[in-house]
């Protein structure tokens, strides 16, 4: 009795956390829209009386209640077409993505940087050749020996040119930087090679600095300029979203949007469609450094960064959706930079291609949705991915 009492108590505290964390997604998807820059994109443009009607129909149907026409509207207006697919971001974040991942300790332990590298040998997918690590304050080489504060800061003083960054809760480049360290010290920022140490934490990895495939240092070749690849588990299959093709600008080495690189769609032949957006809709047709045309540029082994991601996603079943950061190196071959298992940036898929990243599967996803809000936070692991709704005779249908 006492244990029934204990594990009723531990799974509405759950179900209460579950609550708690669907609100403040949503209102921090809320809010993103009041920046006065998307305000002014959004303005742009209103939504005709069908538009509506039809957004409202097609919510009805699949999800059982309307959305507001914000995020359709504001990406009508970013991307000049209205797609009745477009997936909004007050659904993504809070509902499909944390759907997806409801397993926390795996989606945890796989933002680790340091850990991914393992998995990736594993998978046969190349990564950047890690130098020297630190993962919870314990720094190690290459060959993953223990070293002392004392010899991990004496061997990174003489590295030469290499690319650090941190391995654990960051996003959009925020501390990645190139440096080169002689006598310890970096070269270009002046910085001690303990200022540097100090600034990165407990948990950070320095890399070799990666040469790009010459298709992609031709559009601009001073930051590894990326795919991402987002994969998600649905019905016992794994799909990709369409892809884009994040690239520095402006002498930066880092080529995020939020960090103020530009993106372009890619089709999964490598052909990059016509026009590269900046966060804020600035557009260009070509690169603004070195103005090289984009419409119809080819980059040879897209497919390639396909078949690995799907193969990474199959190997890590655990988890329904993962954000994979793809480049090619010099000889073409794809090399997985990182993966990220939270606050993907679906947003950005669909400026660039102008259309929902889920297409034709968009109606039963929000039907799968519907159902996964109405069940506790204990019942929704015999759900995942839609998959044992309909194949587990032993579930009652929800």
């Amino acid at each position: 009795m006492i244990r029934k009492i204990l594990l009723n108590c531990y799974q509405q505290g759950q179900n209460l956390f579950e609550k708690t964390i669907e609100i403040y997604k949503h209102w921090a998807e809320y809010n993103k829209l009041k920046d006065s820059r998307r305000v002014a994109i959004s303005s742009k443009i209103q939504l005709t009386k069908e538009q509506k009607q039809a957004i409202d129909e097609f919510y009805l149907k699949n999800y059982g209640k309307k959305i507001p026409y914000t995020w359709h509207r504001h990406y009508t207006a970013f991307t000049g077409k209205f797609d009745l697919n477009y997936f909004p971001d007050l659904l993504f974040h809070p509902e499909f993505e944390r759907f997806m991942n409801y397993r926390g300790s795996y989606r945890e332990a796989l933002s680790d940087k340091n850990l991914l590298s393992v998995i990736a040998k594993t998978a046969n997918v190349v990564m950047p050749k890690s130098f020297l690590t630190c993962t919870e304050g314990l720094f190690k080489d290459a060959s993953h020996n223990i070293l002392s504060r004392e010899e991990f800061l004496q061997k990174f003083g003489k590295i030469g040119e290499v690319f650090i960054k941190p391995t654990c809760g960051t996003s959009s480049g925020i501390s990645c930087a190139v440096v080169k360290m002689q006598n310890e010290r970096d070269l270009l920022s002046g910085k001690t090679v303990e200022e540097i140490i100090d600034r990165l934490g407990n948990n950070f990895t320095i890399q070799e600095r990666l040469v790009c495939h010459q298709s992609l240092k031709a559009i601009y070749p001073y930051s590894v300029n990326t795919f991402r690849i987002v994969t998600y588990r649905w019905n016992n299959k794994i799909y990709h979203m369409p892809l884009i093709l994040r690239i520095g600008q402006g002498g930066n080495n880092v080529d995020n949007a939020h960090a103020g690189g530009v993106f372009i769609a890619v089709e999964d032949n490598g052909k990059l469609h016509k026009t590269a957006f900046t966060e804020f809709n600035r557009k260009y047709t070509e690169h603004p450094d070195t103005h090289v045309k984009f419409d119809g540029y080819a980059i040879p082994n897209v497919e390639k960064i396909i078949e690995a991601a799907r193969r990474l996603h199959t190997l890590l079943p655990q988890l329904g959706c993962y954000n994979w950061d793809f480049t090619l190196n010099e000889l073409g071959q794809p090399v997985l930079i990182e993966v990220n298992t939270d606050n993907g940036a679906v947003w950005v898929l669909q400026m660039a291609h102008s259309k929902g990243v889920f297409g034709e599967r968009t109606g039963e996803i929000l039907q799968w949705l519907a159902k996964m809000k109405k069940m506790s936070y204990s019942t929704r692991k015999d759900y995942l991915y839609e998959y044992l709704v309909k194949q587990n005779k032993n579930h009652k249908q929800i």
